[in-house]
């Protein structure tokens, strides 16, 4: 009678009985593939993270995206939950895990990385740019300027332009005492978060040199004043585009033809035009915004996923629950002893 060897595991099982095989079965063993990571569903999990790098640019779309990612996270935890890989075994253990890993590898961690680059790169124009300002300094004071522009008319100071700068000047410095003064009964926790996500700072007014707001919403205004000028000449800007000044052409056309309108057509088509300009320089800014926030999240995305699983899950997380379920246990078995007595 002849003896042959079988190799036993999980995947090739032989019953060996006197020597003779009563069956056996044979298969390649094959790692598994988690039908989450697969792409494009594995596609999902990054959705939040575009939608932080955007949120400068295109808020509405920015906040859609996280709908997305919040399916998947919800998804992919409650799978992990519930199957250790391709056997039913659901697992509170396993569960929280993931639960950790996600809220802190997909959505606190990589925002607060998207967020830190935009600050960065809107700190570095205050340090390289012409004016010396932050991005979101010169995004306060251009929103600033619109809504000034919108409740003052320029053709009133047309022949008076140092008096529209003094006025200017006037209620900017009383709106940054106003807004210092609002800061303080803001508490740090507040604070911290208006900085890491709220885009509105009115607060960024504060922080730069009277010299420089009062340079570059001098020079800003200057601009505004020639821009006007050119425009009621008919003549293209040098700081317009020509699809700008085509924008401003249609503004005209639009109310020259609109029915009971008396104004002054060219006028007002200059007042929208200029407000447009500066819409647009406050979109520049946050396309750099953008753009560094996208660089701090290619840099760092996979950092934090090593941080969160080497160190948060495997020596924080892991080690919790292990003396949480020791815990538990011990105080199952001093309950079933003095039942018992």
């Amino acid at each position: 009678m002849s003896e042959t060897t079988y190799l036993l595991s999980n995947k090739n099982i032989a019953l060996i009985n006197n020597g003779s095989i009563s069956a056996a079965k044979t298969s390649t063993t094959k790692q598994y593939n988690d039908p989450l990571e697969k792409w494009p569903v594995r596609g999902l999990a990054y959705t939040n993270e575009i939608g932080a790098a955007i949120s400068e640019i295109a808020p509405k779309t920015g906040l859609l995206l996280w709908v997305p990612a919040l399916l998947y996270f919800g998804a992919d935890i409650y799978d992990k939950y519930k199957n250790d890989q391709t056997s039913y075994d659901p697992s509170a253990k396993r569960g929280t895990k993931q639960a950790v890993f996600q809220l802190l590898a997909s959505v606190i961690l990589p925002t607060a990385a998207v967020k830190a680059g935009q600050k960065t790169a809107s700190a570095i124009a205050a340090v390289a740019g012409q004016n010396k300002l932050s991005l979101q300094s010169q995004e306060e004071l251009l929103k600033f300027t619109i809504e000034h522009l919108r409740q003052n008319r320029l053709r009133d100071y047309a022949d008076k332009q140092d008096e529209y700068l003094t006025k200017f000047a006037e209620k900017l410095s009383n709106h940054i005492d106003e807004t210092k003064k609002e800061s303080k009964f803001k508490t740090s926790l507040k604070l911290v978060t208006d900085w890491l996500f709220n885009r509105h700072q009115p607060e960024a007014v504060t922080h730069p040199t009277s010299d420089k707001i009062t340079e570059f919403t001098q020079n800003n205004l200057k601009k505004i004043f020639k821009i006007r000028e050119t425009l009621l000449a008919d003549r293209k800007p040098d700081e317009f585009s020509d699809k700008m000044f085509n924008k401003f052409r249609q503004f005209e056309h639009e109310f020259a033809t609109t029915k009971d309108y008396t104004g002054d057509a060219k006028e007002d088509a200059a007042k929208l035009a200029i407000k447009l300009f500066e819409e647009k320089q406050i979109f520049k800014n946050k396309l750099l915004k953008t753009l560094g926030g996208f660089i701090a999240l290619g840099f760092l995305a996979k950092p934090i996923d090593n941080f969160v699983e080497n160190f948060v899950i495997h020596k924080v997380v892991n080690p919790g629950l292990t003396m949480l379920n020791a815990e538990q246990i011990k105080k199952f078995k001093e309950k079933t002893m003095l039942n018992k007595s």
